[in-house]
C-alpha cells in the first residue's frame, strides 16, 4: 500500500528526527564534557585581546495569526578589551553602527539619519550589564564578555554533548543547554581554535517556540585584526535622540510595518 503522505521528504525529516530524540546519551558523561568544551570555548575567546568577525542573524517573531516569521540581518563586530567595541548590523529595518570607546556609546541610525550618545566609562562586561538592566535586548552579547562560560551556564539545568557536526564546512562540537525559560544550543569549532560557530536561542515558553540565531564567520584575532576606529563619525545632518527612539534596536519591526495582506 503506497504513503498518503503528502510530503515524502519531510516524512524522512521528521521519522530521523523522532529516531535522533530516542538516542538518549549517557547524561552525567556527557553534561560534564559539555561544559569542559564551553569552558575551553570562553577561556580561549578571554585570552584574545582583539577579535573581528562578521554575521548573520535571524530573528523569529510570532504574529497574532499564529504566523512564524523570521527577521534576517547581517554585520560585523571588532573589539578591543577590555573596554573598545564597534558593532555594525544591517536589515530590513535597521542600519545599525554602534560604537564604545570606553567613555561613551555611540548608535548611529544610519537609515534614521538619528543618533544617539549615552556617556558612562567603563568596560565592555559593565556596558553589556546596563544595557541589558535598561531593557536593551542584545541577544548573543553574552559571547563579547570577558567570561563567557558564567555568563551563560548560570542557569544552566541540564547540559548535553550531542555529537560532531560541521558548520559551513568546518568541523564543530554540538552542544545543547537548557533553563528554566529557554533552550539554547552552540556549535563550537573542534581543534586549538574553539570558536564559536553558530548560537541558537529557544523560547520555549512563547507559543511557536520562536527562536534566536546567530552564525560567526571570518573570525579573527590578534595581528590578523584589521584596525578600525572605535568612534563613529556622525554626519553633520543626522539629528540627536534619545536611545529610546532609535526604532529596531532589536531587530523586530513595528506591528504595522510587516508586510500586507495579498
Amino acid at each position: 500500500m503506497s504513503s498518503t503522505f503528502p510530503f515524502p521528504r519531510l516524512k524522512r525529516m521528521l521519522l530521523y528526527a523522532s529516531l535522533a530524540a530516542s538516542l538518549t546519551p549517557p547524561t552525567s558523561a556527557w553534561a560534564d564534557d559539555a561544559k569542559a568544551l564551553l569552558k575551553t570555548m570562553s577561556d580561549f575567546l578571554a585570552a584574545q585581546k582583539t577579535i573581528s568577525f562578521t554575521y548573520q542573524s535571524s530573528l523569529e517573531a510570532v504574529t497574532p495569526d499564529f504566523e512564524k516569521l523570521q527577521f534576517v540581518s547581517s554585520g560585523t563586530a571588532n573589539l578591543t578589551r577590555p573596554d573598545k567595541l564597534r558593532v555594525t548590523r544591517t536589515g530590513g529595518f535597521a542600519d545599525l553602527d554602534v560604537s564604545f570607546d570606553g567613555s561613551s556609546l555611540t548608535v548611529h541610525g544610519k537609515n534614521l539619519d538619528a543618533y544617539a550618545k549615552v556617556d558612562g566609562k567603563g568596560t565592555l562586561d559593565e556596558l553589556i550589564d546596563r544595557l541589558m538592566t535598561a531593557g536593551v535586548e542584545a541577544p548573543g552579547a553574552d559571547l563579547l564578555s570577558s567570561n563567557v562560560y558564567d555568563a551563560l551556564i548560570s542557569d544552566v539545568t541540564q547540559a548535553k554533548h550531542i555529537s560532531s557536526a560541521f558548520v559551513g564546512g568546518v568541523e564543530c562540537e554540538y552542544l545543547a543547554f537548557r533553563t528554566p525559560e529557554i533552550d539554547w544550543q552552540i556549535w563550537i569549532q573542534s581543534g586549538p581554535q574553539p570558536i564559536p560557530r553558530r548560537y541558537v536561542i529557544t523560547s520555549k515558553h512563547v507559543v511557536q517556540a520562536p527562536q534566536y540565531t546567530l552564525e560567526i564567520n571570518d573570525f579573527k584575532s590578534g595581528a590578523d585584526v584589521a584596525a578600525v576606529s572605535y568612534t563613529i563619525e556622525v554626519p553633520a545632518s543626522a539629528k540627536t535622540v534619545d536611545l529610546s527612539e532609535l526604532q529596531s534596536l532589536d531587530e523586530l519591526p513595528e506591528a504595522a510595518d510587516v508586510g500586507e495582506i495579498k
